[in-house]
């Protein structure tokens, strides 16, 4: 099982399989593009600045604004097709 496998350990941490990483990120970022509109995302990362994390910090109209465009998203179906897609992929080399 090449995910489960322990990542060798690099000057005291553990080595992080950046290929994998990087193929995540590009599927994390074609999932945003393809889920909302350029009006959409637009919207979304002007309420997460004007939240600076804190969600509270928001009106209820843009708490909720927000919550419904993560319910857009789909972060959950991201999540398991990124899962799929990288199972069975070695992390680490080979020895």
């Amino acid at each position: 099982m090449g995910l489960l496998r322990r990542a060798p350990v690099v000057a005291g941490r553990r080595a992080v399989p950046w290929l994998l990483v990087l193929e995540l990120l590009r599927q994390g970022q074609q999932h945003w593009n393809q889920q909302l509109s350029p009006r959409e995302r637009s919207r979304a990362l002007s309420l997460l600045k004007a939240s600076k994390g804190r969600p509270g910090s928001l009106s209820a109209r843009e708490q909720e604004e927000l919550r419904a465009l993560a319910t857009k998203l789909d972060l959950k179906g991201f999540g398991t097709r990124a899962a799929l897609s990288t199972a069975g992929r070695r992390v680490g080399r080979r020895h």
